[in-house]
């Protein structure tokens, strides 16, 4: 227990001074959903509100700063892995318990999601407190433990609509191992619980017609077409890429023997599944590699299982996974040893993280304090909310593109009509925008450099007496 306490100490250390001193502004996502906290609501055009709640408590207690956003992330990865430590030691041993808990910390995908505030930081946290507790409830069957269930799952559904996968994962396991269970009344008190909690977000979905059903109906069917050997090969590689390559082959070995044994099944009841429906998924569509991300909470443990007991594979897995852990933080060290080319910085994918405080800065200069801000980019639009002196309210018009949580946020425009405006994009002001204002004052541009590259360029313009009326475009799509 001491080893795996110090172990996740040094990684929450690291990973506080990592948000502190590495140049990783927020992520578009993660300022969006720091600007919900400031209009908390039962819910959210794309997602349900737990992100927006939990952001609103530590930046009360932390203010509107990077480290606030994200101690988040970092908490829930720590407390996890202490728990997945205990869990773990009861149903085995020790050497799988440390496996199991220090291992996975070491991963690509968890790596990320220990930093960065995104839905998948909350949600990963309290599906695998869930699938912990129902553990427990399918072994004793108490009222309390069922109870636990449907409070977490509703926490869970609260964090991530992926959380109903937790239904179909239970009557899996409870079909083939507790049968007895279904015919039970206790279970169906997590079930009332869990819509008890979800409740809220159903009502607004409700009375905003039902527009976060209609963007997740449109993220599984966009794109969809024939069979495409590329996207599943590309599913598959991304998947081994998020679990650090030599766990996820002991996790697909895991799969294959978890009928032998009831534990094994448990774990494989609340990971394979998963695995599969987005593998189908990805032979009609592109299937971002995150979206199973979950699922590896258990698939981890199958892994652990496995990698304990072949004692040969424990070093080669911790060094490959630290090598992996290293280079998706810094990977500036590719250019170092000449590896350029295997991540070229137009296609690194921090560079969605890089530049926006620069850009907070430039558009301070221009801004007074009396200025619309706004951009055809909700994502542009939250960064400004973040890094603009002063955290102003910021506006974003639709010119065609899907739509976002900002198009439900529009009134207020019109109180700037007299006023100037600061418009930001990355690419130059659409004239439907110019004519809504008499000219433009000042227009600047900001190249943004990530490893020796223009990853991205901003242009800013200030304009003159904003006079109403932007000749927006119907959303496409949600």
């Amino acid at each position: 227990m001491l080893f795996v306490l110090l172990f996740n100490l040094s990684l929450l250390v690291f990973r506080l001074l990592y948000i502190l001193y590495y140049p990783l502004d927020l992520t578009p996502e993660e300022a969006q959903y720091w600007d919900w906290s400031r209009h908390l609501d039962l819910s959210y055009y794309s997602k349900p509100p737990m992100v927006a709640y939990l952001n609103f408590l530590s930046t009360k207690l932390l203010g509107n700063t990077e480290l606030a956003v994200r101690i988040w992330p970092v908490m829930f990865s720590f407390l996890l892995s202490i728990l997945t430590y205990r869990f773990i030691r009861k149903l085995y041993d020790e050497k799988t318990a440390i496996v199991a808990s220090t291992l996975p910390q070491l991963s690509v995908g968890l790596s990320i999601n220990s930093i960065l505030m995104t839905t998948d930081a909350p949600f990963i946290f309290f599906w695998s407190l869930s699938v912990i507790i129902l553990y427990f409830a399918f072994e004793k069957n108490t009222t309390f433990l069922w109870l636990l269930v449907g409070l977490t799952s509703g926490l869970t559904f609260l964090s991530k609509y992926t959380a109903v996968f937790l239904l179909p994962c239970s009557l899996l396991y409870a079909y083939f191992v507790k049968k007895h269970i279904l015919r039970d009344s206790r279970p169906y008190l997590a079930l009332a619980v869990a819509f008890m909690l979800s409740s809220p977000v159903l009502y607004w979905n409700y009375i905003h017609g039902f527009v976060s059903f209609k963007h997740v109906s449109t993220l599984a069917t966009k794109g969809s077409g024939l069979f495409n050997v590329e996207n599943i090969l590309e599913f598959l590689g991304g998947q081994a890429l998020l679990t650090s390559l030599i766990p996820f082959f002991f996790m697909l070995w895991g799969w294959l023997k978890a009928y032998k044994d009831q534990k094994l099944f448990f774990f494989f009841s609340y990971s394979f599944p998963v695995f599969v429906f987005f593998m189908l998924l990805a032979v009609k569509k592109r299937v971002e590699a995150n979206w199973t991300g979950f699922a590896y909470f258990a698939g981890f443990i199958l892994a652990s299982y496995f990698i304990a007991r072949n004692t040969r594979w424990i070093l080669p897995s911790y060094v490959l996974s630290s090598v992996l852990f290293v280079l998706i933080h810094f990977t500036p060290i590719l250019d170092k040893l000449g590896l350029t080319r295997l991540l070229p910085p137009e296609n690194d994918p921090v560079k969605v993280g890089i530049g926006w405080k620069a850009l907070g800065l430039e558009v301070s200069k221009m801004y007074t304090g009396r200025e619309l801000v706004f951009s055809p980019q909700y994502q542009i639009s939250a960064e400004l909310a973040f890094y603009v002196k002063g955290n102003p309210r910021t506006y974003c018009i639709n010119l065609g593109r899907r739509m976002n949580q900002y198009d439900l946020w529009r009134k207020g425009m019109e109180e700037y009509i007299g006023k100037d405006a600061i418009f930001v994009d990355m690419a130059p002001v659409d004239g439907r925008v110019l004519k809504a204002f008499e000219g433009i004052i000042e227009e600047r541009t900001l190249p943004v450099v990530w490893r020796g590259k223009v990853v991205k360029t901003f242009y800013i313009y200030k304009l003159r007496n904003y006079r109403g009326g932007i000749e927006e475009a119907i959303p496409a799509g949600y």
